[in-house]
């Protein structure tokens, strides 16, 4: 188990499975908290979107929100999932002004990306899910 499971999906019309793999390498090679899932995932396409089956295991919110961080400007990158198989934490995108929105905030670590966006990361899915109920859908992400 880790703390944080990450998982880019790419856009399937110019990616293949094997592109995550090249994508997520240089993380798995610059932080020792870093490592790749041992889960087995299936790769699957939806919409347009491809999810591989390489995702992260990290330990450390500091480095989950660095590469996060990195991940998403990438061209390839649509998404990136917060949360997987081996995850132990589950984080939720919120924009900042909805974070009022939240209403038992101590049960939460926050964690700024930018100036516009906060993890908020939860113990259990069922609490993450609670977040997602409560804050608006356009504050999501």
């Amino acid at each position: 188990m880790a703390e944080f499971n990450l998982q880019p999906r790419l856009d399937a019309t110019g990616s293949e499975a094997g592109d995550a793999v090249a994508l997520l390498t240089p993380h798995v090679e610059e932080y020792e908290s870093v490592a790749f899932g041992e889960d087995s995932t299936d790769a699957t396409e939806r919409d347009g979107v491809l999810v591989p089956d390489a995702y992260l295991e990290i330990d450390g919110v500091g480095v989950f929100a660095e590469i996060y961080t990195a991940l998403t400007p990438e061209q390839s990158v649509v998404d990136v999932g917060l949360w997987g198989p081996t995850a132990e934490r589950f984080p939720v995108r919120v924009q900042h002004y909805a974070l009022q929105q939240i209403s038992q905030p101590d049960l939460y670590e926050f964690h700024a990306l930018d100036s516009k966006v906060t993890l908020v990361i939860a113990e259990s899915k069922l609490e993450a899910e609670e977040v997602q109920r409560e804050v608006p859908g356009a504050a999501l992400g």
